[in-house]
């Protein structure tokens, strides 16, 4: 059994977990910003990189870059997640940091179709795939620095650092609103969208410097000398039903993101709702999350997450039909709808982080988490885009986001059955 007291102080303990969380916090959600912002730009990135004419819509095209970015996500969660566990989270954090603000700068000031040709496009999609490897180890990365601070409250401290992410996403939101409200939509395709990959590559940046001050987690610190070889090998032969089981948990959250943040423009501008009323329903559903994570998240903390995350999931395959059948129309209140889909996102968004983390003990806990979450989160939040937009526009079947925002909530009332009925610190064991 680990010893699970420290010599320092509390109040030095105290502000230090503070300021590990905020640090943390602050760095996955800019990475987070750096990737979402193509999807509120990606029709603008589609006429910019994707020449007309070529069998696909640019839209479309642009999607599938979308996706393949975020189906590299996995096979960064597993590489850094095994660094990450053999080596530390401090030196993981640090360096996917850096390569990711680079490659976010990179797009911003990437050349177009009509200046490179086919080379834009393939660099384009180069630079995605870098972002999504190094943000792979970002949200799992910043989830095990809060359940490794010590705290008695596991469940609100991951609660803040999804709240970071939502804020993250609150920004993302308003620099999209602020361009399409101060620029037309040729003066977006020239410049406009840049400006939010050039914002996010600074930050990133800055934050970069800014993880340099971070310390090494005290509970990885303190089993630093029982650390294994091959953590991947350890984790896939003795924990592969906690990975099943995470990965349903961030399915929910996943397609929610792809529908919410990435499709739901083109989806409704499409149906004759104008941009400018869908970047704000779009701001007040991402401000709606981050206000109720610290509730939900501290109410899984008292009354068991998987209790919490279930009633997330049936709400959510009851209001899904309702949602889409209403938005459809063409005088929705969309600001209403949407405040509703994020108090009800809340729900999960708030909990299954945590929930996550639990499935699995410290040693490791960075593989297990980067796992569950990329494939689970990751591969359906980049291929909820493209498969809503192939049904839509292709097969003309326009309340298809319904049906797969209820086939998500299934899955992931189904992963509840394998979450731990508490919170649970679990100490590391050893795999012979």
């Amino acid at each position: 059994m680990l010893d699970d007291t420290l010599s320092l102080p509390s109040a030095s303990l105290a502000a230090r977990q503070r300021w590990t969380i905020f640090v943390a916090s602050t760095g996955g959600a800019l990475e987070v910003f750096d990737f979402v912002i193509y999807g509120f730009f990606a029709q603008h990135i589609g006429r910019v990189f994707f020449p007309p004419g070529i069998g696909l819509a640019p839209a479309t095209l642009s999607f599938a870059v979308l996706a393949i970015g975020h189906l590299s996500r996995p096979l960064g969660g597993l590489f850094l997640g095994r660094l990450g566990d053999k080596y530390g989270r401090r030196i993981v954090f640090m360096s996917s940091a850096l390569v990711a603000a680079l490659a976010t700068l990179a797009i911003g000031m990437l050349p177009s179709y009509a200046a490179l040709g086919i080379a834009a496009p393939i660099a384009l999609l180069t630079l995605r795939l870098v972002q999504g490897l190094c943000l792979g180890g970002e949200l799992p990365g910043a989830l095990v620095y809060a359940i490794e601070t010590g705290s008695a409250r596991p469940g609100l401290m991951c609660g803040f650092v999804f709240v970071a992410v939502n804020l993250s996403l609150l920004l993302a939101s308003s620099v999209n609103l602020a361009v399409h409200l101060l620029l037309d939509v040729a003066q977006i395709d020239a410049f406009g969208w840049r400006i939010a990959f050039l914002l996010g590559g600074i930050c990133g940046l800055g934050i970069f410097a800014l993880r340099r001050t971070l310390d090494e987690s005290a509970e990885y610190a303190r089993a630093i000398a029982r650390r294994h070889r091959e953590p991947l090998a350890v984790l896939f032969r003795h924990h592969l039903a906690a990975i099943v089981t995470g990965i349903g948990a961030g399915v929910m959250t996943g397609v929610t993101g792809g529908l919410f943040i990435a499709y739901m423009p083109s989806w409704l501008q499409a149906l004759g709702h104008g941009a400018n009323d869908v970047a704000w329903a779009q701001t007040l559903y991402v401000i709606t999350i981050a206000a109720c994570i610290p509730l939900t998240a501290a109410a899984g903390d008292r009354f068991s997450r998987h209790r919490v995350f279930r009633v997330g999931a049936v709400m959510t395959a009851l209001f899904a039909p309702v949602f889409f059948i209403a938005a459809s129309r063409e005088h929705a209140n969309l600001v209403l709808l949407f405040f509703v889909a994020g108090t009800i996102a809340s729900l999960i968004n708030g909990t299954y982080g945590c929930a996550i983390a639990e499935l699995f003990p410290v040693d490791v806990r960075f593989s297990g988490v980067a796992a569950a979450m990329n494939f689970g989160l990751a591969v359906t939040m980049g291929l909820t885009p493209l498969t809503v937009s192939f049904l839509v526009a292709d097969l003309h079947w326009t309340l298809a986001p319904a049906l797969v925002m209820l086939a998500g909530a299934l899955v992931a009332f189904a992963s509840t059955f394998g979450m731990k009925r508490g919170r649970l610190r679990a100490p590391m064991v050893r795999h012979e």
